[in-house]
């Protein structure tokens, strides 16, 4: 596995949380592959994901990249390429364009994005957590954006403030634009609740709520009906933004879609880490 952006994911499942590569299991699991069937009843629980940089888990983490590239290719074409002696499957770079091509797909035309020629495997999962939590809050009411805001950890004031400059429903704004007005803290969250809402989607409630309880700190303070009453705003817009015919994309749409979201959380992470060093 040689190629960069494969290597990379490889890399970043060698050494996320547990229960980041737990969730990406699920999302993996079909029965169109006995792989994937293994894999969820050799790894049912969140506690038997091997530790983080061990062997074991870069061991699973090239297995996950592989299933994930066997999803993502046309059958016949993995097949004649593994017949012929080479490596099989498109490599993660295609697949995530092709994931940020089909949810930009799925938004109503007036709301699509031009997709960059040229853009670094970054920039396309930036791209896609950005329409999916632009395209999630799309529609709503400014009374109704300021109480999301304000869940997320921003006080009354600023969320009221934000809800004003975007007006009746946020849409079509770059995730630079939400960091810099909201606050990368509160882009965190509301990137965290989007991972719950596409867990509880398409992997089911289990995994949702194993999800919010080691990502998000609030979520002990609510019941998990509270919780999922309160994700539900975007339960509704998952439904068309990750829209896929064919049984291989149902999996790979939804499933890249969440990496996308982990990756750019962990980024965010690291940028408020190093501005804390630096005032430190």
């Amino acid at each position: 596995m040689e190629e960069t952006s494969d290597k990379s994911l490889v890399a970043y499942l060698s050494k996320c949380s547990a229960v980041e590569v737990h969730t990406l299991i699920g999302f993996m699991h079909s029965s169109l592959s006995l792989t994937s069937q293994e894999l969820a009843e050799q790894y049912e629980a969140i506690e038997s994901i091997p530790r983080a940089r061990s062997r074991k888990r870069r061991e699973l983490a090239v297995v996950l990249v592989g299933l994930l590239r066997w999803y993502g290719s046309d059958t016949m074409a993995y097949a004649a390429r593994w017949a012929f002696g080479k490596e099989p499957g498109v490599h993660y770079h295609e697949i995530v364009r092709d994931v940020a091509k089909q949810v930009n797909r799925n938004l109503k035309k007036k709301d699509r994005r031009d997709l960059p020629r040229v853009a670094s495997v970054d920039e396309l999962e930036e791209l896609i957590a950005e329409m999916l939590l632009t395209g999630a809050l799309k529609d709503k009411s400014q009374e109704e954006t300021a109480l999301m805001l304000r869940e997320a950890g921003l006080d009354q004031d600023a969320a009221e403030t934000a809800a004003r400059k975007f007006g009746p429903g946020i849409s079509g704004v770059a995730l630079p634009v939400l960091v810099k007005m909201l606050g990368k803290k509160t882009v965190t969250v509301l990137l965290e609740e989007i991972l719950v809402a596409v867990t509880y989607k398409f992997v089911g409630k289990q995994a949702a709520k194993k999800l919010a309880q080691r990502l998000i700190i609030k979520f002990a303070q609510r019941s998990w009906a509270k919780f999922l009453s309160w994700i539900g705003w975007a339960l509704v817009a998952l439904d068309v933004l990750l829209f896929a015919t064919s049984p291989a994309n149902r999996i790979t749409v939804p499933a890249v879609a969440a990496v996308s979201v982990f990756r750019v959380r962990a980024r965010l992470g690291s940028k408020r880490k190093r501005q804390r060093a630096r005032k430190g």
